[in-house]
Order: C-alpha cells, then sequence, then structure tokens
C-alpha cells in the first residue's frame, strides 16, 4: 500500500490512514463480514518511536532497567471509547458494544453494518 504521508514524514496521519485503508480494504473481501482482527504497529524513526493500534494488541518497550507501555487497549468501557461509541449512536452494557462486541476498535467484522467504525 503506497502511503504518500510515509514519504513527507508526516508519520501520525500516515499510521492513521494506513489503518483506516486496510479496515476498507478488508471490509470489501467476504472474510471481512463475520471476523475482525486486531493490530499494533510500531515505527522506529530516527528520532522517535511511533505506535498505533486498534483493538486490543498492545505494544510495549523492554528497556534493561523498565517496561514502558506504547499503547492501551480499546476497551469498550474505557472514557473515550464509550464517548465514541455513544456519539455514533451505540451503546456499551456488560463492557461490551450494543451487549455483544468486547473491543471497540479493529479491523474487519462488518457483520453489523452500521457499527462504530475505526475513527481517529
Amino acid at each position: 500500500m503506497e502511503q504518500p504521508k510515509f514519504k513527507s514524514k508526516n508519520y501520525k496521519d500516515a499510521l492513521k490512514q494506513s489503518f483506516f485503508d486496510i479496515d476498507a480494504l478488508i471490509g470489501k473481501e467476504d472474510y471481512g463480514t463475520d471476523t475482525g482482527t486486531t493490530a499494533c504497529v510500531v515505527l522506529f524513526t530516527d528520532s522517535f518511536i511511533w505506535c498505533v493500534n486498534a483493538g486490543d494488541s498492545r505494544g510495549v518497550l523492554a528497556r534493561t532497567d523498565a517496561v514502558v507501555a506504547l499503547s492501551e487497549d480499546h476497551k469498550p468501557d474505557n472514557t473515550i471509547e464509550i464517548n465514541r461509541i455513544e456519539a455514533a449512536q451505540h451503546y456499551v452494557e456488560d463492557s461490551r458494544v450494543d451487549g455483544n462486541l468486547a473491543l471497540s476498535r479493529a479491523f474487519g467484522d462488518f457483520q453489523y453494518k452500521d457499527q462504530p467504525k475505526l475513527t481517529p
């Protein structure tokens, strides 16, 4: 997948757009209608470590003296996720989106055509 924003070193937007592009591609496949997956991507540059995730795939950096969390799981009962889900006219019940999905962001799983999509 060609992502022009990588060439201009706009890594934040490039990574975000890549996740949206992958989600859209999966939605066009037969397998995208009844299954989903999570992902975590880490990009190292000369100056920064960029980490982006969708779902409950978690990034950590291990050092000799410490472990540093690079991402947080997208769980439906996190405050930010609750607000996003409710803004999309859905609800959280028993820590699940619409009482069904156990995580609030993922690639694919388009069986619920009106479910909240990946958003910033």
